[in-house]
């Protein structure tokens, strides 16, 4: 019998659950970043596309969706804010990062500043 391999790297916890939604009504996506010990209930609208524990399982998921060239509305919860990103692809930096609680792709980049727009939290710039 053989032991652990001492050159294998510590198992980590994943350090967040992400849910990837597709909208029933328009052609959207959102991803919901939860702690990656919440118990995650199935979607109130839209249909999951799936949950992923790592951001490049999501953005694998992403790619297959084909969000490249959409626009994203980015929920940044610690500034209170909103931040649009008008051309996208599933390797975007803020993909991924805790500080984004939910991150909602659109097709078009009118459609994204809309949403913005009526969201309640201050986007910059205008």
């Amino acid at each position: 019998p053989t032991g652990p391999d001492p050159d294998a790297t510590e198992a980590q916890p994943s350090p967040a659950l992400f849910q990837l939604v597709r909208a029933d009504a328009e052609n959207r996506l959102t991803v919901h970043a939860h702690s990656a010990r919440a118990e995650v209930s199935a979607p109130e609208a839209g249909t999951e596309v799936g949950r992923y524990r790592t951001a490049d399982a999501l953005r694998d998921a992403l790619k297959e969706e084909d969000v490249e060239g959409w626009a994203a509305v980015f929920e940044d919860v610690k500034a209170d804010r909103v931040l649009v990103e008008t051309t996208v692809t599933a390797q975007h930096a803020w993909i991924g990062q805790p500080r984004y609680s939910t991150i909602t792709f659109f097709e078009t980049s009118e459609a994204a500043t809309d949403f913005a727009d009526a969201h309640e939290r201050p986007t910059p710039d205008r």
